[in-house]
């Protein structure tokens, strides 16, 4: 099932950021991620921080932060759209396991 934890995000983590490049091809993956699904992720999630920044020549990645202020992040280079979404899926699914160990 694409994107299950779609639904969970704002239970499971404090926010969500992205960082990509506006132009590069190593974003492309990323830009189209957002592109196809924020309006979903944030209706969905309406109070939820799901932040995206642009920079020219920026490294994509994901940022996510969990409970106490604890962040993992994961580099998004060269990524497709679909592994961009299992990648967000992955660090949502960490939450638990990152949450309890506080």
């Amino acid at each position: 099932i694409k994107m299950s934890y779609r639904a969970q995000l704002s239970k499971s983590i404090r926010e969500l950021r992205f960082v990509m490049c506006q132009q590069s091809p190593a974003s492309a993956g990323a830009r189209q991620f957002i592109k196809q699904n924020y309006s979903d992720l944030k209706q969905l999630n309406p109070n939820f921080p799901l932040i995206v920044r642009e920079c020219q020549g920026a490294q994509p990645n994901v940022m996510a932060r969990y409970d106490f202020g604890v962040e993992r992040r994961v580099y998004l280079n060269g990524l497709t759209e679909a592994e961009v979404d299992k990648a967000v899926g992955e660090l949502v699914d960490q939450a638990a396991e990152v949450n309890s160990r506080l």
